[in-house]
């Protein structure tokens, strides 16, 4: 069954993500700034699913990792760094929903699609590299678990460089993110409560912000339900390194759980976002793009 639901996710997420990729590559309309974040996030999850998900199938059928060491200390580590490579982006997309939304004078000048894809590959290549630095300056062994269904983390040099590498790993790449994201979207979520609250349909103050329109409302829920979707996909994991004990099937659970991640984004998209939808419905037909 783990297996089955293995190699079902894996599919879903590069056929849901390839559309995503083709949508944006077909629909000039779709290369907005907002959609850049939504276009790296596809394409990390298209690698997690190729390069990661189809192993663990296999290795979950076999009931044992026959892919070798090395390889396992690979894939282990690709798990990690998709999940705060996909974290990072999130919480870039909340900055920019912010300075949006909320601080709207500055965003012409913050934002802009070169910058935006400077901090993407800023923010990836930072996470490769502080993931490195604590992997081989400080021993770090991947072992397969087979009720996870990953490589896990499993040796460390000592106790303590453990605890550090846990504590940094938990404040840096996962707190620090997701507060951020929570300051961002609770001041987007205010800003539209006070916009729909308005008599005139517009969040313009005297200091010459522009008008929040419809659009840019939609697409902040959009990218909001993506945030919300992940947390929802990761809640098992993280009960399961919080718990510790917990029974054997929850494990294999917790992380075809966190997997789902990787192909819920375009079904959101597909959803709430009209273009999205329309430019997918038209891939599936095989109908010529704009």
């Amino acid at each position: 069954m783990n297996t089955t639901i293995a190699v079902l996710w894996s599919v879903l997420s590069v056929v849901g993500n390839s559309l995503v990729c083709l949508a944006f590559y077909r629909n000039r309309r779709l290369r907005t700034i907002t959609n850049l974040y939504v276009l790296s996030l596809a394409l990390t999850d298209i690698m997690s699913s190729t390069l990661v998900y189809p192993f663990i199938a296999v290795a979950s059928g076999l009931r044992k990792w026959p892919f070798g060491f090395n390889f396992c200390q690979f894939n282990g580590f690709l798990v990690y760094l998709w999940a705060i490579v996909s974290i990072g982006i999130l919480a870039l997309t909340a900055v920019n929903r912010y300075f949006r939304v909320v601080k709207s004078q500055f965003y012409p000048t913050l934002f802009t699609k070169k910058k935006t894809v400077a901090s993407i590959i800023f923010m990836c290549l930072l996470n490769l590299a502080i993931g490195l630095t604590s992997t081989l300056m400080h021993p770090v062994t991947f072992r397969w678990d087979p009720h996870l269904l990953i490589c896990r983390l499993a040796k460390v040099e000592s106790a303590v460089i453990e605890k550090t590498l846990s504590t940094m790993f938990a404040s840096v790449s996962i707190g620090l993110p997701m507060g951020l994201i929570l300051y961002c979207y609770g001041s987007v979520y205010r800003a539209i409560r006070r916009h729909n609250s308005a008599v005139i349909p517009s969040l313009q103050e005297a200091n010459g912000q522009r008008t929040l329109n419809a659009y840019e409302i939609q697409a902040s829920r959009v990218l909001l339900a993506a945030v919300i979707a992940f947390c929802v996909c990761w809640i098992p994991t993280i009960l399961t390194n919080a718990i510790k004990r917990v029974p054997l099937f929850w494990q294999s659970f917790s992380t075809l759980a966190a997997s789902c991640s990787s192909w819920i984004n375009p079904i959101i998209y597909g959803f709430m976002n009209r273009a999205m939808r329309i430019e997918f419905l038209k891939l599936l037909r095989c109908r010529k793009g704009n």
